[in-house]
């Protein structure tokens, strides 16, 4: 709609996806984003369940719905009826990329799992994207986003120090399985380069967070501490938090000595910089209860605007905690199209976040808005071969839905 695919990294590579809510979605539309031809199938009647999420644009259409789902065809049939499970086979043989993010073997009871339907298609990438992963005692168990930020450790040290735990603002668990999931279907697509054949990528909710602990977990093997929440603030460096300046909040992220010198002299306190307390990080971390208070009553004297200035001449990373509002109006993610907009139909203008990765000769865009249920069952089935009689005896059988403005 913005452009077209011809120049995108991903032209040519068709995606079924077989998701809901935000990871198995989000991935899809990643590869939509760069050129992937997505078909999205869903239920009949009710699709994709965040369609029903409040708050909506104009005509129910949902917020959630519209932030995973642009660039992507609908298909709506039963995968539970015979012949659902039979166009979707259909589909697969033609097919790169399967994306699942339903509960684990839900698919393979369907006989639509990755060891039946790479029998028809060996060169089909099987991306499964779950709770917990495919195998281990909590394989069949649930879980969403707030579960998994709980139970991988990320909200133990997520929130204020001596309060209770705080989940991310975002939706970290899901959205990062999302995008590890891009990472192996990508290095999948590139090594059936080499072999000649697709494989099974499996990744979860618990092993991209358990993957973003990061330096967490090895500050943990390293000294034997368990990290605590420390609200803005960091595990180690001392400053790295939030302060609160005389009119907001303001962030100050000195994780260097040459950085910590030039808080000292923004702050009209050189001298600490040499206080045997506070000269090295060690000493700063160690007696962050004495220096943390200093801090605040320095920072507490001048305005957000004077501290990112004066910081800013030290070459001290410092920003106010700017509101969504703001973000969206922000020179700098303008200047890097993160905020774009697109036309629906029935709902008019939609916004919503850009493309966060650009390709000089290859860049993904923004071409289709995201569909209404059942848009393109018609059109993909006639790309398949499906004669007008049979599409109508499916829709007939309820084993097809098709969008009402949508004609065979």
């Amino acid at each position: 709609m913005v452009e077209d695919a011809a120049i995108s990294p991903l032209k040519g590579v068709k995606v079924i996806e077989v998701g809901v809510a935000m990871a198995g979605p989000f991935c899809g539309m990643t590869l939509g984003d760069y050129g992937a031809d997505v078909i999205k199938i869903e239920k009949p009647g009710t699709g994709d369940e965040s369609r029903g999420w409040q708050p909506y644009f104009p005509n129910r259409l949902s917020y959630y719905y519209v932030a995973a789902n642009r660039n992507k065809r609908s298909l709506s049939i039963d995968l539970k009826a015979k012949e659902g499970a039979e166009l979707f086979r259909e589909l697969v043989k033609g097919a790169d990329v399967v994306i699942d993010n339903y509960r684990v073997g839900a698919l393979d009871g369907l006989g639509l799992g990755y060891d039946e339907l790479s029998k028809i298609n060996p060169r089909l990438i099987y991306c499964s994207i779950s709770g917990f992963g495919p195998n281990g005692p909590k394989a069949q168990e649930r879980a969403n986003d707030l579960f998994m930020q709980a139970y991988s450790g990320n909200m133990s040290i997520t929130g204020e120090f001596g309060r209770g735990p705080v989940k991310a603002g975002i939706s970290i668990a899901d959205v990062g399985a999302g995008m590890f999931g891009v990472i192996g279907i990508m290095m999948a697509l590139y090594a059936r380069i080499t072999t000649g054949k697709g494989q099974r990528v499996d990744t979860s909710l618990l092993e991209g967070q358990v993957a973003m602990l990061s330096y967490h977990l090895t500050s943990y093997f390293a000294s034997g501490r368990v990290p605590i929440r420390r609200g803005a603030g960091s595990q180690l460096s001392v400053p790295y938090q939030a302060f609160k300046a005389k009119d907001d909040w303001v962030i100050v992220a000195a994780f260097t000595e040459r950085m910590w010198q030039g808080v000292c002299r923004a702050i009209r306190h050189p001298e600490w910089a040499e206080d045997e307390r506070f000269c090295i990080a060690d000493r700063r971390a160690a007696n962050r209860d004495i220096l943390i208070p200093m801090l605040e009553q320095a920072f507490a004297t001048e305005t957000v605007e004077h501290w990112t200035r004066e910081l800013g001449k030290e070459g001290v990373p410092c920003t106010a905690v700017n509101s969504i509002d703001k973000v969206v109006v922000d020179e700098q993610v303008l200047a890097r199209e993160m905020i774009v907009q697109i036309e629906h139909p029935d709902s008019g203008l939609l916004k919503m976040a850009g493309l966060p990765v650009k390709l000089s000769e290859t860049p993904g865009s923004v071409r289709r808005y995201p569909p209404n249920l059942g848009e393109h069952s018609v059109e993909i089935l006639k790309e398949l071969g499906f004669a007008e009689n049979r599409i109508n005896e499916l829709v007939d059988k309820g084993v097809l839905y098709v969008d009402k403005k949508q004609t065979a």
